[in-house]
């Protein structure tokens, strides 16, 4: 227990200069930025690779890592295809050391679902790699819906030269990552609401059964694919769009997070 205490604090300490920076606005496209998110990278990745060398931890703490590293490293791609992404790293970053906060404040708390799930089965684990990257994804198109309607309400106010426009992504790109990360996580939700209903008829010779985590994630996905439509066909963007898509990921945060916070804390 101490040594894994001893290790998430490590974790969190790793991705605090990177967060510092992010929010002072001393970040650029440049070595900095790749020395500093290599360092954040580092704790949670070897965190949750010894987590998962005894198989799939389905704890809360155990999945709130997973997220943290996961997302780390879907910003670290979106970083390097898209030049002006790193700015997310003001709001993203304190957000994820927060959730890194939570993971080590629940590290004690029992688990609910049993022993870790082995990931010997190639559909089981397709569906976790699945879910965890669909779940980053979206996390950093809601990061992108919050820099929009941060933005226009700095504009309304003309304090566009504050703090938030020195730091965060101009409204432009900020609305352009926010469809793009929309329609990645959109696709990366699919592919993981259907491996998972694959890998329960191969144990269970059943489909999914509707429980409060999987209907949350198919109403987040229904919200998901109604906004992409409404994107297309009607233009819909800027704050409304931001707002649906908040509405989406809050319903993704109470089907993954939230019913284990319930099972594992408020019941456990």
């Amino acid at each position: 227990m101490q040594t894994t205490l001893i290790s998430q604090l490590a974790a969190l300490v790793a991705m605090l200069p990177l967060t510092a920076a992010a929010i002072a606005a001393r970040l650029g496209r440049n070595l900095l930025l790749w020395l500093l998110l290599a360092a954040a990278l580092a704790g949670p990745v070897a965190l949750v690779g010894a987590q998962i060398s005894a198989g799939w931890q389905p704890g809360l703490s155990a999945n709130l890592w997973a997220s943290v590293a996961a997302t780390l490293l879907a910003f670290g791609a979106v970083c390097l295809i898209r030049p002006g992404a790193y700015r997310l790293g003001a709001l993203l970053l304190p957000y994820l050391a927060l959730s890194a906060v939570l993971a080590i404040a629940f590290s004690s708390a029992p688990n609910a679902e049993g022993a870790p799930a082995a990931l010997s089965s190639a559909w089981f684990s397709l569906h976790v790699a699945l879910a965890v990257a669909s779940y980053a994804t979206l996390t950093l198109a809601a990061i992108a819906g919050t820099a929009v309607l941060i933005q226009e309400r700095a504009l309304k106010r003309r304090a566009h030269l504050g703090w938030a426009g020195r730091t965060l992504p101009p409204l432009a790109e900020a609305e352009a990552l926010q469809i793009r990360l929309l329609a990645w996580s959109a696709g990366l939700m699919a592919a993981a609401l259907a491996s998972g209903a694959a890998n329960e008829v191969i144990e269970t010779g059943e489909l999914l059964a509707f429980t409060h985590k999987i209907l949350l994630a198919f109403l987040a996905f229904a919200l998901i694919l109604v906004l992409l439509v409404l994107h297309h066909r009607t233009g819909l963007r800027g704050r409304q769009a931001a707002r649906w898509l908040l509405a989406g990921y809050l319903l993704l945060l109470l089907a993954y997070p939230g019913v284990k916070f319930v099972k594992d804390v408020l019941i456990g």
